[in-house]
């Protein structure tokens, strides 16, 4: 599987030592009916340490559709036909918003939430 790096702007890095999988989404069904599935997105949170959710719901939010995520098989739907291209320039906004520190831009970071408010501690 091939691995690309955590962050835009360290593209082009071959030795950047925070890596993902590549984005894999495939679309299912047809008419009315049809949605992408995100084939790897438990991979990909695993690899940014965050929940899964967390990336279905801001695919969601940022798409305006709907999206269903099942724990048991890891299988995370987002309704309407959406390419892999797509889902990975809002994986980036994800990434820039919820996983990099804002300050060094390492992605080695704690999501806290206090009350209403969510912010990020870094662990370097």
């Amino acid at each position: 599987m091939a691995s690309i790096n955590i962050g835009g702007e360290n593209a082009g890095d071959a030795f950047y030592r925070y890596k993902m999988p590549r984005l894999k989404a495939r679309i299912e069904g047809r008419g009315n009916g049809i949605k992408t599935n995100v084939e790897n997105n438990v991979d990909i949170a695993r690899a940014l340490e965050r929940p899964p959710e967390y990336i279905l719901k801001y695919f969601g939010t940022e798409l305006g559709a709907q999206t269903k995520f099942d724990k048991s098989s890891g299988t995370s739907i987002v309704n309407g036909a959406h390419d892999a291209a797509r889902l990975s320039e809002i994986l980036e906004g994800f990434i820039k918003k919820y996983v990099q520190c804002y300050s060094c831009g390492n992605p080695e970071t704690v999501v806290k939430i206090r009350k209403d408010n969510i912010y990020l501690k870094c662990k370097v």
